[in-house]
């Protein structure tokens, strides 16, 4: 697996490419912007853009999904049909996302947005603005709060300790951790 990390300049966005180094496929976890530095990444690994995954619909990690989409053409993923102005392949919790020869898993984690995913691909999961390192995202009553949390306890926290947390801002994290020290968790 070809993994990078790129953080973008709209709102201190994280943004991911992970790719099949057998296949030379790649995957964008969230789109907010589109920089030169990920063409390069991407032309540099020979590797083809033919997935986009969207964990939740607000600017910073959808904004440049227009963009991308009318240069690679890439298969969209989300939480809900239309992400950033573009048609995408709603997905729900336990389906299934294929780059290359790698497979991963859409978890529900709505709460910050109605619609809010995850992915978690062997090793690494992507929350978007669900879970943060040592936070959660914000939501927008007490109910949403409980079910932000109770899917990330159910979805998020049974995958493997060593599972790394890449979420939408901030620094990454392990399920580990999260677990056992975030405070809205413990």
């Amino acid at each position: 697996m070809i993994f990078h990390h790129f953080r973008l300049d709209v709102e201190e966005v994280n943004a991911y490419i992970v790719a099949c180094s057998e296949k030379k496929e790649a995957l964008l976890v969230d789109a907010g912007e589109w920089m030169p530095e990920m063409e390069r990444f991407l032309c540099d690994g020979d590797l083809r853009l033919a997935h986009v995954f969207i964990t939740h619909d607000h600017y910073d990690h959808s904004g440049a999904l227009g963009e991308i989409a009318q240069k690679y053409h890439p298969k969209v993923y989300a939480g809900k049909d239309k992400v950033g102005g573009v048609a995408a392949q709603r997905l729900g919790h336990g389906d299934t996302v294929r780059v290359g020869t790698l497979s991963g898993t859409a978890l529900a984690t709505p709460g910050h947005t109605p619609e809010g995913i995850s992915l978690a691909i062997p090793g690494h999961v992507f929350t978007g603005d669900a879970l943060f390192a040592g936070s959660v995202g914000g939501t927008g009553s007490p109910a949403l709060y409980q079910q932000q949390i109770d899917h990330i306890r159910r979805h998020i926290f049974a995958l493997p300790p060593d599972t790394e947390i890449h979420p939408g801002h901030g620094p990454a994290s392990t399920v580990r951790i999260e677990s056992g020290f975030n405070p809205f968790f413990v």
